[in-house]
C-alpha cells in the first residue's frame, strides 16, 4: 500500500492510498483503465516492521515522524505498506507489516 496523504494529515477515513503489487522481472501485459504500473525508484528508506495486532499502526507511523524529525534526514515521498503475500488471507504476512518511508539527507543550514 502506498500512501497519497501524509499520516498526520488527513484523519483515517480521508486518508487516500493506493493498492500495490509487485511484478517481479518485465510486465507482461499493458495497464487498463484505472489500473497504473509505476516504478518505485532505488532510494534511502527507515523501515519498521511490526505485527499489527500487537502494535497500533497510529504509534508506528507517529514514532516514525518523530525519529524523522531529530535525525539528518527529512521525509522524500509518501510511506509506504509492504506485505509478503496478501494481508487479508495470510495471518503470517499480516503480523510482518513492514513500514517504509523515504528518505532525503536534510540540507546544512
Amino acid at each position: 500500500m502506498y500512501f497519497l496523504d501524509k499520516w498526520s494529515e488527513k484523519s483515517e477515513k480521508r486518508r487516500r492510498s493506493v493498492a500495490c503489487i509487485e511484478i517481479k522481472g518485465k510486465a507482461k501485459l499493458k495497464p487498463e483503465g484505472k489500473i497504473q504500473i509505476m516504478k518505485i525508484p532505488k532510494q534511502k528508506v527507515v523501515s519498521v516492521v511490526f505485527d499489527p495486532d500487537k502494535v497500533s499502526a497510529d504509534l508506528v507511523y507517529y514514532a516514525l515522524e518523530a525519529w524523522i524529525e531529530y535525525c539528518p534526514y527529512k521525509q522524500a515521498g509518501r510511506s509506504r505498506e509492504l506485505y509478503d503475500g496478501s494481508p487479508w488471507t495470510n495471518t503470517r504476512a499480516w503480523a510482518n507489516c513492514e513500514v517504509q518511508v523515504p528518505l532525503k539527507r536534510k540540507s546544512k543550514a
